[in-house]
């Protein structure tokens, strides 16, 4: 039995993610989030066996004490990988500096899934002989270009692609892959909250705005977190052992390279 650690477990992708690795063989999840009610939401959907715990992705020393504890016990099932998912959302406004979100958001977007993946390499690193091991990190479409309004939360989405590039590079040759998914809408909490905010800006109901964004698609939808999961679960299968250093963009064509 290996071990997959999911953050941002409680809802959208990153729930969607677990549910469907939990389904892989030989494989248990772990979920970490903030809240534990809705990790505990997700887990009672997961297959086989999925370990709950409530922590700060940004928190040093609560990482160090949860891998090493008896409780997850990765030496008896090693870790092989992470899904690096848990981030906030929404405006930030410096003005006068009042009620800016800047440190909030790079705080969790960013710093968060550095103190993640970093905390998590030395047990990916002991599960060397088992091949593979695989990082996914959530970035997201607006890596590729900015929005107004948005400054915190798409500098840190794309910081992210720098993170994992770098990684990359420092890591595959020991059979760590590293990538990045970057969703465009998806239907999530963080982005029906979005949509709101622009409905009530331009004084139209958010179904009206939903179809508004999305005939701005030339798919004409927005994604379900389910098919962002089949992503990661491919990415994590070991179905691939070539593809490293990569954003990966699944956006109904909102981007095109």
């Amino acid at each position: 039995m290996h071990t997959i650690i999911i953050t941002g477990a409680g809802s959208g992708i990153g729930s969607a993610a677990a549910v469907a690795l939990s389904r892989l063989p030989s494989i248990r999840v772990v979920l970490i989030g903030r809240r534990r009610e809705p990790l505990e939401e997700t887990a009672a959907k997961c297959e086989g066996e999925a370990i709950v715990h409530d922590q700060d992705v940004a928190d040093r020393e609560a990482w160090k004490a949860f891998l090493g504890s008896e409780e997850l016990g990765l030496a008896a099932f090693p870790l092989v990988g992470v899904f690096a998912n848990a981030g906030v959302g929404g405006p930030n406004r410096f003005a006068d500096g009042e009620g800016d979100r800047w440190e909030e958001i790079i705080r969790t977007n960013l710093t968060g899934t550095y103190v993640t993946v970093e905390s998590c390499k030395p047990y990916l690193d002991a599960a060397a002989s088992i091949g593979p091991r695989h990082v996914v990190v959530t970035s997201s479409v607006l890596a590729r270009f900015g929005v107004p309004g948005q400054a915190a939360y798409v500098a840190s989405k794309t910081g992210l692609l720098g993170l994992v590039r770098s990684w990359a590079t420092e890591w595959s040759d020991s059979g760590v892959l590293v990538n990045a998914i970057c969703p465009g809408w998806v239907e999530t909490e963080m982005a029906r909250n979005s949509i709101q905010a622009m409905a009530d800006q331009y004084g139209r109901s958010y179904e009206e705005e939903l179809g508004v964004q999305s005939q701005l698609l030339p798919t004409g939808r927005i994604s379900q977190p389910e098919e962002v999961a089949e992503l990661v679960v491919w990415l994590m299968s070991g179905a691939q052992r070539s593809m490293t250093g990569q954003g990966i963009d699944i956006n109904n064509g909102s981007y095109m390279v």
